[in-house]
């Protein structure tokens, strides 16, 4: 499943963001594999992000991200760059169009 989030950092943050991607710590992707994460990318326009994830089920990655104490300290770190007024930020966003497979 492919899954698209909008999230937004604080203006002057997105030099410490992009320097914290610079140095993810390697138990992070790790972790993201063991909870069926098979792709992460992260486009920013301004100060805000916009990620593409790859996953078996959504759901299940964030309940196993939930438990892990690595990716509460990452996330910590992160988000001291973030602007979490966003109306929903980390959510994932709605279809709205797909191409459709060459022939349907």
């Amino acid at each position: 499943m492919r899954v698209a989030i909008h999230t937004r950092l604080k203006p002057e943050g997105v030099a410490g963001y992009e320097q914290a991607h610079d140095h993810i710590p390697p138990a992070i992707p790790e972790l993201l594999r063991a909870g069926g994460c098979t792709g992460w990318t992260i486009w920013r326009n301004g100060v805000d992000l916009f990620h593409l994830v790859e996953c078996e089920d959504w759901e299940a990655l964030t309940a196993f991200l939930a438990d892990q104490e690595a990716d509460h300290a990452w996330q910590a770190q992160v988000g001291v760059f973030r602007d979490f007024t966003l109306l929903g930020g980390d959510t994932p966003l709605p279809v709205i169009f797909e191409l459709p497979a060459a022939g349907a």
